[in-house]
């Protein structure tokens, strides 16, 4: 006997013996065995990877951060990737926010996606980021995605 079960976009192929030539020895587990032991709580792995850190180039401080897709993950262009600093004392933000990278043009970005924020600091305090991205698996699976930030405003 076969059986098709649909769950969250995946189509599952079951396959068993006819009922009659099982035997209580060799049934299959329950459905609620098998539920139990199927680990839905695992960690999803995001498809991207966001890294940042502060530069100092012939304009000023730079808060520079790169988002690279893990394996076959593609970035999405449009809606793009949004960078939203939390305001504070002591930061100013020398580039318009909320900071924007979208290309309507493509469909993707070319990996990896690097935006840099100019800003100049009076302490030198950590800043924090909320960064927004979308990335897709394959063309038609696509999710979005935010990580807040902390990044050092001093070099080492």
């Amino acid at each position: 006997m076969r059986g098709l079960l649909w769950s969250a976009g995946c189509v599952l192929v079951m396959a068993a013996a006819p009922a009659l030539a099982q035997s209580a020895e060799t049934a299959a587990p329950p459905l609620e065995q098998l539920i139990e032991s199927f680990n839905a709580g695992a960690p999803e792995q995001d498809g991207v990877a966001i890294d940042a850190w502060t530069e100092s180039g012939p304009e000023g401080f730079e808060v520079v951060i790169v988002i690279a897709p893990r394996g076959e993950t593609k970035l999405v262009a449009d809606p793009g990737i949004t960078v939203t600093p939390t305001v504070r004392a002591g930061v100013e933000w020398r580039t318009p926010l909320p900071h924007r990278k979208v290309d309507p043009a493509i469909d993707y970005f070319t990996p990896p996606a690097t935006l840099r924020l100019r800003f100049t600091s009076s302490d030198h305090e950590p800043v924090e980021l909320l960064v927004e991205y979308a990335w897709c698996v394959v063309d038609f699976q696509c999710f979005f995605g935010e990580q807040t930030l902390t990044v050092a405003t001093r070099l080492p």
